[in-house]
């Protein structure tokens, strides 16, 4: 393509190399241009010096008669529509004269593209609603297939429990090792803290009414029947449901799940049902836990703020103590642990090659796994409600 005109005059092209290619003329203000002979690929460097010769200094207006070419190809014609084009940008008038129907075809197919404009900013409400319908139709699509991954854990669980030698016994004793025996130290400190802080709320504020004995009615209710097994699940979702995301999402970046399945293993019965079958094992023990933690603690906390003995407060415990709350709550624990499983494994296996997506999927499996916790619970406080329990 040739360049813009210079600001000084191009060096005089040399004599003995060819015919000319190009005739002009200046009259007044205007340039005739009259390309001749064969504008072609072969011939393209001298035309192309002689056009931009021709074009110094600019003029007003140019005048382009075509009627002596006698052969034109694409890249002679990309030179003549980029030297007129520039001109144009440079408010110069161009007129075209002589041409005929294949050099005026032939000019047409290798015009410059008109340069793409970028589409118009589409308005704030219109892009709300857009970005709603889009998450809304994501969300959809992954509550289908995580309901489609749940329905293929159950199959494979069928197929355990009727040939119970599938069963990884080896796996499922080490899931159970990493998700339940090692996050008893901290679900313990935990719930141990909030016990105290429940207590110790709760006492302050009923003491205003006389009524402080009562505290341990309102930790024995928010402690076994919700927060003992909420704040379980919650911590066992941070640290399982991101475990399982990166696990074996770096088994799928790797190329292992790929190579299991290549060998006849089936990825469901060796990588996920071990999991989540330790954790529905597991997570009924840490609210147990878990509860006598946070009963721990607020015992402490009653002691040292209303001076409430520990025998009085066991004896008091007893007194108010309902067995539903305690079995209410350690029923929510398998369903907790099944939602927090199927979320990590099936993020797992929606990992590629990146390490990127890995990390980002770990990110979504822990989100994902709390707030499906939080739901259910929710769901299940309104279900035992209605149902009188």
């Amino acid at each position: 393509m040739i360049l813009l005109p210079a600001p000084e005059a191009a060096p005089a092209r040399p004599s003995g190399q060819g015919p000319a290619l190009l005739e002009s003329r200046r009259e007044a203000d205007r340039l005739l241009l009259r390309p001749l002979g064969a504008w072609t690929l072969d011939a393209l460097r001298r035309a192309e010096d002689d056009l931009r010769r021709a074009l110094i200094p600019p003029p007003a207006a140019v005048i382009l008669d075509l009627s002596g070419l006698a052969r034109l190809d694409t890249a002679g014609a990309l030179v003549l529509n980029a030297s007129l084009d520039a001109l144009r940008r440079q408010g110069v008038e161009v007129e075209t004269t002589g041409t005929d129907a294949a050099v005026a075809s032939l000019l047409d197919f290798a015009a410059p593209l008109p340069p793409e404009q970028p589409p118009p900013a589409p308005s704030l409400p219109y892009s709300l609603i857009t970005a709603l319908g889009r998450n809304v139709c994501a969300a959809s699509d992954t509550a289908l297939r995580l309901t489609e991954f749940f329905g293929r854990f159950l199959a494979c669980l069928s197929a355990m429990l009727l040939h119970p030698r599938r069963l990884r016994l080896t796996s499922l004793v080490f899931h159970m090792e990493q998700t339940g025996l090692k996050a008893v130290p901290i679900v313990a400190l935990l719930t141990f803290l909030v016990g105290m802080v429940v207590a110790y709320m709760g006492a302050k504020q009923l003491q205003q009414y006389g009524a402080q004995v009562f505290a341990v009615n309102l930790l024995e209710v928010s402690i076994m029947r919700e927060m003992g097994v909420l704040i379980t699940a919650i911590v066992v979702a941070g640290r399982s449901s991101s475990s399982f995301t990166a696990q074996i999402g770096a088994m799928v970046a790797n190329e292992e799940v790929d190579a299991l399945r290549s060998m006849g293993l089936d990825p469901m019965s060796l990588l996920v049902a071990p999991r989540i079958l330790a954790l529905i094992l597991t997570l009924p023990l840490l609210v147990f836990t878990a509860d006598m933690a946070a009963l721990c603690g607020g015992a402490a906390a009653l002691h040292f703020s209303l001076d409430i003995s520990f025998p009085a407060f066991l004896t008091q415990l007893q007194a108010v103590a309902r067995p539903q709350n305690f079995l209410v709550g350690l029923a929510k624990a398998p369903f907790f642990a099944i939602l927090i499983g199927c979320v990590g494994c099936f993020q797992g296996f929606r990992a590629t090659g990146s390490a990127e997506s890995v990390g980002f999927l770990t990110t979504v499996a822990v989100v994902q796994a709390l707030f499906l916790v939080i739901l259910a619970d929710a769901l299940f406080a309104i279900l035992f409600t209605a149902i009188g329990i």
